[in-house]
């Protein structure tokens, strides 16, 4: 739950006289002596200082930050997702914050800036984490893409769920979690819980569509697959870990 750029950790403590986990960043310069440099909260986070929020317990709490350039693209679970500017770390600035959840169930897990455009246009990938649902009966979670071309207004544009899906209630843990934060393409692997790995080509992407997917054996002793985190490197090697147990190491073939 935090990037790191080689010297700056961006990550997503709790800390004393804030409600739920605020956004804060790190100089790691000296690794003995961490420093903090700057912080941000959402509006009503800040109890010590008189700030109620209007919403219930600690819902509206930061997941993870992820950096590009002098902007931080950050999950705020069920208070969507906000983007900051840091081009003065000390005083992180609000750009932009959507939250969708109400109506839609599910907190927002990971909010990816892509590292390129897309039919000229800068795009976002933003993963709705299938977890405490705020309806019980609601179908599984999926995968959005947000245009943020002008970033001070974010637009849903499309979104990508997998065909399994046929609009009858699932338990928790079925839908999607996380996307790998490194890219090199356009195909894209998806943690998807109880479905495994898929993998989405978002080359077009107003009509995203899975190319690939794989399927890991349960853990020893569960029931269900729990994919839970994925990612991969330059030779193509894709890592995927089980929310309860194990690891597999898989690697995309031809078509």
């Amino acid at each position: 739950r935090f990037d790191f750029d080689g010297r700056y950790a961006y990550i997503s403590p709790t800390v004393e006289g804030f409600l739920g986990n605020i956004v804060m960043i790190l100089d790691l310069q000296e690794p003995s002596t961490p420093r903090e440099v700057g912080r941000w909260w959402l509006p009503g986070q800040w109890t010590a200082g008189g700030e109620r929020g209007q919403w219930a317990g600690d819902a509206h709490r930061c997941h993870h930050p992820l950096r590009r350039g002098d902007r931080l693209y950050t999950s705020y679970w069920h208070g969507g997702f906000v983007i900051l500017d840091i081009s003065d770390m000390s005083k992180p600035k609000l750009v932009s914050h959507l939250d969708w959840s109400p109506p839609f169930p599910w907190p927002t897990h990971t909010a990816l800036p892509l590292p390129y455009k897309l039919q000229g246009r800068d795009i976002m990938l933003v993963a709705d984490e299938d977890v405490l649902r705020t309806n019980p009966s609601s179908y599984p979670s999926f995968l959005w893409l947000v245009d943020i071309s002008d970033e001070t207004r974010p637009m849903p544009f499309s979104s990508f769920q997998i065909e399994e899906v046929d609009g009858s209630p699932q338990p928790e843990y079925t839908g999607c979690h996380q996307p790998s934060e490194k890219v090199f393409g356009t195909e894209i692997p998806v943690a998807w819980f109880s479905n495994g790995l898929r993998i989405v080509d978002i080359k077009r992407p107003h009509e995203p569509r899975e190319v690939a997917r794989f399927l890991p054996d349960p853990a020893p002793g569960c029931d269900r697959v729990q994919s839970n985190d994925v990612t991969m490197d330059e030779r193509g090697l894709i890592y995927l870990i089980d929310r309860l147990r194990g690891l597999v190491i898989v690697e995309r073939t031809a078509d």
